[in-house]
């Protein structure tokens, strides 16, 4: 490992020193818009910022449509996004979620998303995204150990003006977009943005006779912001969000079946309730499922937060004070197959209160900025499995399980300080620190119920009678040290060290103790550089990460439980290179090339139990493709009456990805080409705008998330969205 990053460090930096980049063509050709970003809690542009930051600023935003982090992945090295009942899992360089506690952090206007599920609904009226990869575990704090995802809305505007958009989209996909902006007085502007989706026809057929198809239903959005300045040293922003899901947005297909294994071997293998006794139906076929029962989905989130903002001389005090509240409930058919097995519920709740305050300034030759942050989180989680057919007990009846933990509730608080010191006109020095700590409080119990004809009775207690309660607390000291240096006037290298945590906790399913906080050093080295009079840029980084006690999600009969895997390794190497060929064309590539694996890690695959106990040291850890692409290529030109087209093709291929750890390819998607197309046709007064979009070209399927149960026929998982070609048509209003 150790040769492999020299050769490509040296091999990197010779070619830069040494090959000449661009051509005569490209040095006329016009410079690429800089996007200038906070994601270090300073303003710069991305080539100025001594970290791997990719950001993705409005206009490309609306041209191709984009609105989650399904989208956002293709553009983005190293972002991998997938779900799985109710979940979404959102990694970076092979870093993400486990029980709803986010390892990359998903933050909107500042505002931290504490729940992981909640970053998986869709964003409206974006002023621009940053993507920042690495361990922020000193400016953003905890559970940012794979880096952080920064949407920043769009601001109200001094003078009056908007939208209104129609779309129509393949799937019976009808959708509604407006947003108004403007001035209410002197000192006060307002900006009401809404946005809803009208699901029609499902995506992932449902082959059971007489139920719905899946993946369709209703979403929306709503976003309204009032910015006043109170003095002229004083501002205030006061922001109301809502999002809302209903109807059937989750399923659970098969992946790969195994008929043989566990309960779907014995009694199971056939459903009583018909007569005479039939055998289960299944499909591993690309959307398309067997589902038996009912399936519904309701998820509801809504944000209120006041920023303040304040200038005191050369001093800004900007303060974020905000409530979260998440609504999630979802109702599934969990085995895939035409028997019903086993009807899953899951209903959980979540409020949070946050505090943010930093103080920031410059001293000379000093940039600084210090903060504290408090977190009140509490949750609520219900879960149910309901099992209509004698499952897992050699009994004449049908079992249940019942799930409840009516209280985990966390207390968070930290301080940080960090700087960068301009030794020279070239050399910066940068160092921070910050300070954790946690108090947690959780109970839970888990109840096996049996189904007589008189009522459920319940036949065993996991933990005793009462609820099993914890209390327990972490504390963390994370820190950061970088070196920057201006190679020339439009290039830069930089050397960080940072470190990472992200929080342990408690299995709701099992008496053990909570699991341990996952901790990383990172180690990386970057390069950036402009050429051709800002026509091209160039990003390199390389980077490794050591962790220890990582954190591994595992399902053990039909019970999901996180435990600590021990050490794990990720080297790795990324490049990103941007270029405006000519006034017309366009191109932006991106590479990640990734080397990982767990160190010593001792498990039972419940799949495979004859192998006995596993040391699954030197396999690949999950959501980690070892190659990462993305391509894009853009034309827009300026029409003989004054309007003007554009047009963007964007590809993104990632290599085989794993979802368990036994190295099995059977836990793995095959590698995949996503590309997506975008024509926009905008008119010579720019009052009307057209956009024609094709998702999934190639109509290629992959599976984005896993599990494997031995109490089901197979493994199971979510399948992306197949192609989608539709229209929408926009009418601009007032100032633009």
């Amino acid at each position: 490992m150790k040769n492999f990053k020299n050769v490509v460090f040296a091999s990197i930096f010779a070619s830069v020193f040494s090959i000449p980049l661009v051509s005569a063509a490209e040095e006329s050709a016009a410079a690429i818009e800089e996007v200038v970003v906070t994601g270090l809690r300073r303003s710069e542009t991305v080539l100025e910022t001594p970290a791997s930051i990719t950001a993705l600023g409005m206009e490309e935003l609306s041209d191709k449509g984009i609105t989650d982090i399904r989208d956002i992945q293709y553009l983005v090295p190293s972002l991998q996004f997938g779900e799985f009942l109710g979940l979404r899992q959102v990694a970076i360089r092979g870093i993400g979620q486990f029980q709803d506690a986010p390892g990359v952090m998903v933050s909107v206007d500042g505002v931290v998303q504490s729940v992981g599920s909640s970053a998986g609904l869709s964003q409206l009226d974006l002023e621009r995204v940053e993507v920042l990869r690495g361990p922020q575990g000193t400016l953003y704090g905890r559970n940012s150990t794979g880096g952080a995802v920064n949407y920043i809305t769009a601001k109200p505007t001094d003078e009056l003006e908007g939208y209104v958009r129609a779309g129509f989209a393949e799937f019976d996909h009808s959708t509604v977009e407006g947003v108004i902006s403007g001035p209410i007085g002197d000192s006060v502007r307002f900006r009401l943005a809404a946005n809803h989706l009208d699901a029609g026809e499902g995506w992932i057929e449902n082959l059971q006779p007489g139920e719905d198809d899946l993946m369709q239903g209703e979403k929306s959005n709503l976003r309204l912001t009032v910015e006043a300045d109170l003095t002229d040293d004083l501002s205030a922003i006061l922001t109301h969000g809502r999002s809302k899901q209903d109807g059937v947005w989750d399923h659970h297909a098969m992946a790969v079946s195994h008929f043989d294994l566990g309960v779907a071997s014995g009694l199971a293998a056939l459903d009583t309730r018909t007569d005479p006794p039939s055998t289960p139906l299944f499909t591993t076929e690309p959307w398309k499922m067997y589902s038996r029962g009912p399936v519904a989905t309701d998820r509801e989130y809504e944000s209120t937060s006041l920023t303040l903002e304040w200038d005191v001389g050369d001093i800004s005090i900007k303060s974020i004070t905000a409530q979260q509240d998440f609504d999630n409930y979802f109702y599934t058919s969990a085995d895939a197959t035409s028997i019903g097995l086993f009807q899953r519920r899951a209903d959980q709740k979540t409020e949070t209160f946050t505090q943010e305050i930093t103080v920031s300034g410059t001293s000379g030759d000093l940039d600084w900025v210090s903060g504290l942050y408090y977190m009140d989180d509490d949750r609520a989680n219900f879960m149910f499995f309901d099992f209509p057919i004698p499952a897992l007990f050699p009994l004449p009846v049908p079992i249940q399980l019942d799930f409840q933990s009516p209280y985990y509730d966390t207390e968070s608080r930290s301080a940080f300080f960090d700087f960068t010191w301009a030794v020279s006109d070239r050399l910066r020095l940068g160092a921070g620190i910050r300070r954790t700590e946690e108090e947690k409080k959780e109970g839970h119990a888990f109840t096996i119920l049996a189904q007589f004809p008189g009522g459920p009775v319940p036949i065993a207690q996991v933990c005793g009678p009462e609820l099993f309660e914890q209390e327990f607390d972490e504390s963390e000291n994370t820190i950061r040290t970088s070196v920057e240096y201006d190679l020339s006037d439009t290039s830069m290298g930089y050397v960080t060290y940072s470190e990472g945590f992200k929080v342990g906790g408690v299995n709701g399913s099992d008496c053990n103790p909570p699991w341990n906080p996952e901790t990383v050093d990172a180690y990386e080295i970057g390069y950036k550089a402009s050429f051709g009079d800002g026509s091209s840029n160039l990003r390199m980084a390389l980077f490794h990460y050591d962790y220890s006690d990582f954190q591994v999600a595992q399902v053990i009969g039909i019970q999901g439980v996180i435990t600590n895997a021990g050490d794990a390794e990720i080297d790795g190497l990324e490049l990103e290179y941007a270029s405006a060929l000519n006034e017309n064309w366009s191109l932006n590539a991106a590479v990640t090339l990734l080397d990982h694996q767990y160190g010593t890690f001792l498990n039972t695959d419940t799949l495979n139990a004859a192998l006995g106990v596993q040391d699954n040291k030197g396999n690949p850890l999950s959501y980690a493709p070892d190659t990462s692409t993305n391509l894009g290529i853009s034309y827009s030109t300026v029409l003989s009456g004054g309007s003007s087209v554009a047009a963007s093709l964007d590809a993104s291929y990632r290599s085989r990805v794993y979802y368990r750890e036994f190295g099995n390819k059977d836990d793995s998607t095959d590698p995949y080409t996503i590309m997506n197309l975008n024509v926009n046709w905008n008119s010579a007064d720019d009052m009307w705008g057209v956009r024609l979009f094709v998702r999934n070209l190639t109509d290629e399927d992959y599976i984005t998330n896993l599990q494997g149960s031995n109490t089901t026929y197979g493994r199971q998982g979510s399948w992306n969205m197949p192609r989608q070609a539709g229209f929408e048509v926009t009418r601009f209003f007032g100032n633009r």
